[in-house]
C-alpha cells in the first residue's frame, strides 16, 4: 500500500543524507590538508511507480539516491614556505610522481611538499620520485626524456676556457721613445736564480691587472696581464703571464728537438717560461678598440712580431684569441683559454703590406747632433754615420752610384742604379727605387730607407743588396759612403725584416715554365721547377738530378751532402719541393721554407745571443750545385755563390713587416677596453672556471627550473619539473595521501613544462592549501541536517499511520 512506499522513500532519504554527511565530514576533516580537493554530493530521484488516479495513470517517486560525488578541482590559496623545494601550481596540472616499484610516472599530485633523499633525488613525503627533465650544462636546454629529478650534492671542477679583462689604459701616457717589447723585458728564469727576482722590472710596463683562473683539477692560478705604451700613437702592447714555476706547457715535436732534453717549458732554462700570450691593442682617436694582434711566446722568449712565425690567426667563426697554458702537467694537451678584451673579431681578413727598412739612417750634415735626412734633403747634405758622403752631377761616369737589386711582389728580379746628383733631392732617388720595386720608397723618421709594397698581403718583394760605389772619391774601394748601411760592406747591405734568428737565402730562385714567375712554392711538383734560364730539374728515372749542398749546420758542423730529386709520389715522398725542404731541415738543423720570391730560406731554430755571450749561429750554405743531369740551377748561381746571410737583429725593431693576411680587425662590445684620459684601471674581469663545490641551496623559478647554488660560486640549472593534465579530472582515482592515478575515464596524461599547453606555472616557496570553504560546508551541513530530520519525521509519521491501520480491527 502507499503508506509502506512512503516509509521506504524516507529510508532512502535518510541513507542518502547520511552519505552526503560523510562527504561533508570528509571535506571539513581535510580543511587543513595540503592541496586537498573538496567533493560535493549530487542526488537524483529513484525510478517512479505508476499509480491510478481519477485523471488516469500517474507516477509517484520511490525516494532518492546518491547520483555521484564530484571532486572539485578549484584552485586553493597559497601558503608561503621557507623551504626552497616547496612548490605550488598556479593553474591547471599535477606534479608527476613515480612509485618505487614503477618504471615511469604513474602517480599525480597537487601537493608540492618535496624534499631530497640521501642520494639527491627529489621525492614526496612518502618516497615517490618527482619527475622532470635534466638540463644540459652546456646548452642549458632540457636533455632526454622525463625521469627522476636528481640534483648532485657536489659539482666537479671546471677548467677556465674564457677570461674577460676590461680595462681603461691612460691615453695621457707618453709614447715610448725606443721600443722595448714586453717579451724582451720578461725573463722567466729569474724565478730560478739563487736570489729570485720578478720576471719583469716594474719600470718596464705601465699597468698591470691580475685574474684568477682554474685548471682541470680545480686548483686556482693567477694570470697577470701587463700593459705598456708602444712607440706608435694609440697603440698599447699587452702580455698575459703566469708564475714561471707553474708553466708546464708541452713543447711540440719541433720545439722538443730544439730544446732537448726538455719536453715542456722549464723556468730554469727558458726565458719565455710563464709568458703565455703577447700582442698589441690599437685604439681609434676616440679611444675605442679597432685592432688586436696576438702572438705565442716561444721558450726562448723571441716573438719576432714582424714575421708570421708566432702570429695567431682567427677564422670567421672565432671571436677571440686563445692562449695555451698547462698547470697540471697533462701530457696530452695544454689548457686553452680565450681572452676577451671587450672586442670581437669582425671576421674580416686584413692584408698588410710588406715593408723593408735599411739597417742605418743617413744624417743631414756632418756635424755633431745632426738631424736625419728626409726626402727633401739635397744629396750634398747627406752623410753616413762615418761622416762620408756620395756626390756627383747625375751623369754616368761622373757620379757616385747607389745600386739596388732584388725582387718585386711576384718574385720578378729587378734592379736600379741611381747616379747621385749633389744638387738633387733625395726624393729623386726614392722615386727611382719605388718604380723599380713596385713599391713606395720613403725616408723614415730616423733617416732610414723604407720600402712598402704597393700590393698588400703575401709578397716576394726583397732588396738583396745595396751597393754604393764612390766613382768620384774612391772608385773601386771598400771605404765608400753608405748612407743606409755600414761602411765597407759593398754588396752586403740588405733591406731585411727584423728577425731574432739568423736567416740564409739562396742566391737563385725557383721559377715557373720558361724561367719566369710565378715562382715555385713548397707544394710545386718537381717537373714544374725551372731555373732562370728555363731549364727544368729532372726528377724521373733514369737519370735523376742530384743537388749538392755545401756549408755548415746551425751548430757549426760541416755539411757536404747530396739531395736526389724524386718526382715520383710515394707514401714517404710527395714528389714536390717540400721533400727538399724536409731534407734541408734535417741536414742543416734549421727551419726551411720557400719565400714568395721562390728562394730557399733557412732559419736557425735558436735565437742569436752573441751579445750576451750566449748562442751564436753557424748556419751557412757556401754553395749549391746545379742538377747533376739537367744542369738546371734554380737556387744557385753557377754553383759558386753562397747563400745570402742575414744576421739576427740585435738593435731592436725597425718597423719592417712581412706581408701577410692577418686577423686584426675587432669591433668593441658593449663593455670594452678603452683608451681614455683617465687613470689606467680595471673596469671588469671575469672567467668561467670553478673549483669543486658543494650544494648550498636550491632555487625554483616559475617555469619549474631548479637551480643549484654551489660553494664554489657556480649557479647551475640542474633540472626542470614536469607537469601533467587530464581531459577529465573527475575520472582520476584518489589513491590517498593527496595522490591521484589515471583511469580510462580520465584519459592519458598530457605532459609539458610549466606554463605551456594550458599548464599552470610554478609558485616557488609556496604550498597550495585545501580548497574547502568552511562556510559553504556549514551551510551544506544545515541543509543536509534538515533533510535528514525531515526524512526521519516521515518515518515516524508513517509508523503512526501504520499503527492506526493495525488498530482498526480492535
Amino acid at each position: 500500500m502507499a503508506i509502506a512506499s512512503s516509509l521506504y522513500s524516507s529510508i532512502s532519504g535518510i541513507n542518502t543524507m547520511g552519505n552526503a554527511m560523510a562527504v561533508l565530514g570528509d571535506n571539513v576533516a581535510n580543511v587543513n590538508t595540503l592541496s586537498f580537493k573538496s567533493s560535493r554530493s549530487i542526488f537524483q530521484d529513484v525510478l517512479s511507480q505508476s499509480v491510478s488516479t481519477a485523471s488516469g495513470s500517474r507516477q509517484v517517486g520511490r525516494g532518492v539516491t546518491l547520483s555521484t560525488v564530484d571532486a572539485l578541482f578549484a584552485q586553493g590559496s597559497f601558503q608561503s614556505s621557507s623551504i626552497s623545494t616547496d612548490m605550488a601550481i598556479g593553474g591547471q596540472g599535477f606534479f608527476m610522481l613515480r612509485s618505487a616499484e614503477a618504471s615511469e610516472a604513474n602517480l599525480y599530485t597537487r601537493a608540492g611538499e618535496f624534499r631530497f633523499d640521501q642520494e639527491g633525488y627529489l621525492i614526496s613525503p612518502v618516497g615517490h620520485f618527482v619527475q622532470g627533465w635534466s638540463i644540459d650544462q652546456v646548452t642549458e636546454e632540457r636533455a632526454g626524456t622525463i625521469g627522476d629529478i636528481l640534483i648532485d650534492k657536489t659539482t666537479p671542477p671546471v677548467e677556465t676556457t674564457l677570461i674577460e679583462v676590461i680595462t681603461n689604459v691612460d691615453s695621457r701616457e707618453d709614447n715610448e721613445l725606443n721600443e722595448v717589447r714586453l717579451f724582451d723585458s720578461w725573463d722567466g728564469r729569474n724565478a730560478a736564480a739563487v736570489k729570485p727576482s720578478p720576471p719583469i722590472d716594474a719600470n718596464l710596463y705601465d699597468y698591470i691587472t691580475t685574474i684568477k683562473v682554474y685548471d682541470s683539477k680545480g686548483a686556482s692560478h693567477d694570470l697577470t696581464v701587463y700593459f705598456d705604451r708602444t712607440t706608435e700613437d694609440n697603440e698599447w702592447e699587452y702580455m698575459i703571464t703566469c708564475d714561471p714555476s707553474e708553466d708546464l706547457r708541452n713543447l711540440d715535436t719541433r720545439e722538443q728537438a730544439i730544446y732537448a732534453p726538455n719536453t715542456r717549458y722549464n723556468y730554469e732554462d727558458h726565458k719565455g717560461a710563464g709568458a703565455l700570450l703577447y700582442g698589441t691593442i690599437e685604439f681609434d682617436t676616440s679611444g675605442n678598440i679597432n685592432g688586436i694582434t696576438s702572438y705565442n711566446v716561444p721558450p726562448d722568449g723571441k716573438v719576432d712580431p714582424a714575421l708570421d712565425v708566432n702570429r695567431n690567426t682567427l677564422t670567421n667563426t672565432d671571436s677571440y684569441y686563445t692562449l695555451e697554458c698547462n698547470f697540471t702537467g697533462d701530457l696530452q694537451a695544454n689548457q686553452e683559454i680565450e681572452i676577451n678584451f671587450g672586442a670581437q673579431y669582425t671576421g674580416i681578413v686584413t692584408p698588410i703590406k710588406q715593408t723593408l727598412v735599411s739597417e742605418l739612417g743617413a744624417l743631414d750634415s756632418n756635424l755633431s747632433g745632426a738631424s736625419y735626412i728626409t726626402g727633401e734633403t739635397y744629396w750634398r747634405d747627406v752623410y753616413d754615420r762615418n761622416g762620408l758622403q756620395l756626390s756627383g752631377d747625375g751623369g754616368a761616369g761622373t757620379s757616385d752610384t747607389i745600386a739596388l737589386t732584388g725582387f718585386t711582389n711576384d718574385g720578378t728580379a729587378t734592379s736600379v742604379t741611381y747616379n747621385v746628383n749633389s744638387d738633387a733631392k733625395v726624393q729623386e732617388f726614392l722615386d727611382a727605387v719605388g718604380t723599380a720595386f713596385d713599391a713606395t720608397a720613403t725616408i723614415d723618421a730616423v733617416g732610414r730607407l723604407k720600402l712598402a709594397d704597393l700590393t698588400s698581403g703575401d709578397s716576394g718583394m726583397y732588396v738583396t743588396s745595396i751597393v754604393c760605389d764612390g766613382t768620384i772619391d774612391n772608385p773601386g774601394t771598400n771605404d765608400d759612403a753608405n748612407p743606409f748601411g755600414e761602411t765597407g760592406t759593398n754588396g752586403d747591405t740588405v733591406l731585411n725584416i727584423t728577425t731574432s734568428k739568423r736567416k740564409i737565402y739562396s742566391p737563385g730562385q725557383g721559377l715557373g715554365v720558361g724561367g719566369i714567375p710565378p715562382v715555385v712554392t713548397a707544394n710545386t711538383p718537381w717537373e714544374q721547377v725551372f731555373d732562370s734560364g728555363g731549364t727544368a730539374l729532372d726528377g724521373t728515372l733514369p737519370g735523376q738530378d742530384d743537388l749538392t749542398f755545401v756549408g755548415f749546420d746551425a751548430d757549426g758542423n760541416a755539411v757536404n751532402a747530396n739531395y736526389t730529386v724524386d718526382a715520383v709520389e710515394t707514401p714517404t715522398n710527395t714528389g714536390t719541393v717540400q721533400d727538399l725542404l724536409d731534407w734541408l731541415e734535417t741536414t742543416f738543423i734549421a727551419d726551411a721554407e720557400i719565400d714568395h720570391a721562390g728562394r730557399i730560406v733557412l732559419t736557425d731554430r735558436k735565437a742569436d745571443e752573441a751579445q750576451t755571450g750566449g748562442y751564436t749561429s753557424k748556419l751557412a750554405i757556401t754553395s749549391v750545385s746545379p742538377g747533376s743531369v739537367s744542369g738546371a740551377d734554380p737556387w744557385g748561381s753557377g754553383g759558386a755563390a753562397p747563400f745570402l746571410t742575414v744576421e739576427a737583429d740585435t738593435s731592436g725593431e725597425d718597423s719592417s713587416q712581412l706581408g701577410d693576411n692577418v686577423s686584426v680587425s675587432f669591433a668593441p662590445e658593449a663593455l670594452a677596453t678603452t683608451q681614455y684620459a683617465n687613470s689606467s684601471t680595471t673596469i671588469f674581469q671575469d672567467q668561467n672556471g670553478f673549483s669543486s663545490g658543494f650544494l648550498q641551496a636550491v632555487a625554483v623559478d616559475t617555469e619549474g627550473v631548479m637551480t643549484g647554488n654551489y660553494s664554489n660560486g657556480q649557479v647551475l640549472k640542474k633540472a626542470q619539473v614536469a607537469l601533467a593534465n587530464f581531459a577529465s579530472l573527475e575520472g582520476l582515482f584518489k589513491q590517498g595521501g593527496n595522490i591521484f592515478s589515471e583511469t580510462t575515464e580520465s584519459g592519458a596524461p598530457v605532459t609539458g613544462i610549466p606554463g605551456s599547453n594550458g599548464l599552470g606555472t610554478i609558485a616557488p616557496n609556496a604550498l597550495e592549501q585545501s580548497n574547502v570553504d568552511i562556510g559553504t560546508e556549514f551551510v551544506n551541513l544545515v541543509t543536509i541536517q534538515r533533510g535528514f530530520q525531515a526524512n526521519t519525521k516521515i518515518v515516524t509519521t508513517t509508523d503512526e499511520m501504520i499503527a492506526d491501520v493495525i488498530n482498526m480491527k480492535r
